[in-house]
């Protein structure tokens, strides 16, 4: 029986979303140089021909897990977001989103993390175009927040709203950071309480 072209589309995006999947994971364990397409292959369970028939080499494989994972990242951090309805339930879908986000992505986050170590990421423009636009757009949300929280004398008025987006960064970075240096002896999911206490005691304006 012959495959029809919708048969046949969806396959192959079937074929594309497995590949990528193992592209992540290898990326993510041995960095760009060190990875090759026959590593992808081996891992994906497919030819090497079949990664070709998709994908133009490695570099086009490594740009568009990039691209594809960032967007979706960001959808599901707006997403999110949204749900919020004031400055403080914000700051709490914040960090439950990018708990659940950077959980359910941990392949592309030790990815990232590895490639921003290195030199691939200064240099490379694909990362500061890919990543920098999505990343300024969170951020711009939360200052804004931030900046209202004050207003409305949620927050501490003597704090800026830059900085309270920089410390709220800081915060779960480094919880993030520590799970993926030592997934065996910590988990990101269990630190929400207390993200959400190290930060809400230092801003919260004092009675």
């Amino acid at each position: 029986m012959k495959k029809t072209p919708h048969r046949k589309e969806r396959e192959r995006k079937r074929h594309r979303e497995e590949i990528l999947g193992a592209a992540e994971e290898i990326f993510a364990d041995k960095g760009f140089h060190r990875t090759t397409v026959e590593d992808v292959a081996v891992r994906a369970e497919f030819s090497v021909g079949t990664i070709y028939n998709i994908f133009t080499g490695k570099e086009d494989l490594y740009q568009s897990l990039i691209k594809q994972r960032c967007q979706e990242i960001s959808d599901e951090a707006h997403a999110a977001l949204d749900q919020a309805t004031n400055p403080l339930s914000l700051v709490e879908m914040f960090i439950r989103a990018k708990i659940d986000i950077f959980t359910k992505y941990q392949a592309f986050m030790k990815l990232y993390t590895r490639e921003r170590m290195g030199d691939r990421f200064a240099n490379n423009e694909l990362w500061r175009e890919t990543v920098a636009p999505l990343y300024e757009q969170i951020r711009d949300r939360m200052v804004e927040a931030f900046a209202k929280g004050i207003q409305e004398g949620i927050f501490d008025p003597s704090a800026d709203p830059w900085e309270l987006y920089i410390a709220l960064e800081g915060i779960t970075d480094g919880f993030l950071y520590d799970w993926l240096i030592h997934p065996e002896k910590t988990s990101f999911k269990d630190k929400y309480a207390i993200m959400l206490k190290l930060f809400f005691d230092g801003v919260r304006k004092r009675a």
